[in-house]
């Protein structure tokens, strides 16, 4: 038995208890979770066989936008919402968001509201939307410019041309280059093109040494920082301290899924 087939819980006989995370990989074979704590990658299942184009996090609830339906985490699994076939989902202030066949809606109280109509929405997060020709911001789906957008985060659109951020109201540039990812959080910015995945440190960008040469499709936030590639490598960065052997930096695993989209943690 490897190191890597080892449960979490058993790897911690061995030394301090770390906090655990499960997150979850969207991907053409469905919703696969993952277990990961102090800079270690352990168990993963698929939870939920779909085709899923989009996954988002938040408060303890994950959601799925597939090519059916939106699904969102209950304690039996995954269930449909009614919301019909989704390219998007995510979650501001208020709660859960979703996009998809031109439709922008909220969901509360066990119904979806529409707020407006936007046509090929890739990416929702921190009340915006990155759609095919450009960014939209909630609630009133107002359009803020741009073009190509692939994804977005609270104050950055990642489109094909450039990595662009929100100054005074103005998109400015700050990355040349196709980038397919950004996220950034109230500490973490990360941004993803061709060549690599970079992180914004005292205001400049750094590469970051990643174990694998695979193209990162998406980046989220936990008690570490979360990365999926295009091959279905999870990735995780940990800070020295929080590990049990105390050398921190990237470590990868291999989930053998298909036609990976994105990765959450709620």
């Amino acid at each position: 038995m490897s190191d890597d087939d080892i449960a979490l819980s058993e790897k911690r006989m061995y030394g301090e208890k770390r906090p655990e995370t499960h997150a979850y990989v969207a991907s053409g074979l469905g919703v696969t979770r993952v277990e990961t704590a102090g800079g270690q990658v352990g168990r993963f299942s698929l939870e939920e066989r779909c085709t899923a184009r989009d996954v988002a996090g938040a408060n303890g609830e994950v959601a799925v936008a597939t090519d059916e339906s939106v699904l969102v985490s209950t304690a039996d699994g995954f269930a449909p919402t009614g919301f019909g076939p989704a390219t998007a989902v995510g979650y501001d202030a208020d709660g859960l968001l979703a996009a998809g066949g031109g439709r922008v809606a909220r969901y509360a109280d066990g119904a979806w509201r529409d707020l407006g109509a936007v046509e090929d929405v890739r990416a929702i997060d921190g009340g915006l939307l990155a759609a095919a020709d450009g960014v939209y911001r909630l609630p009133d789906c107002e359009r803020l410019g741009l073009a190509d957008v692939t994804d977005v985060a609270p104050g950055y659109a990642a489109t094909a041309d450039g990595l662009y951020a929100l100054d005074d109201g103005a998109w400015v540039e700050v990355r040349s280059g196709r980038h397919g990812a950004v996220a950034s959080d109230d500490t973490r910015t990360h941004a993803a093109d061709d060549d690599g995945l970079s992180e914004l440190v005292d205001g400049d960008w750094r590469a970051c040494d990643l174990p694998v040469r695979e193209r990162v499709v998406d980046v989220t936030y936990g008690t570490d920082t979360y990365a999926i590639t295009e091959n279905g490598t999870f990735l995780v960065d940990t800070d020295d301290e929080a590990t049990a052997d105390g050398r921190g930096g990237w470590r990868q695993r291999s989930l053998g899924v298909p036609d990976v989209v994105g990765v959450a943690v709620a």
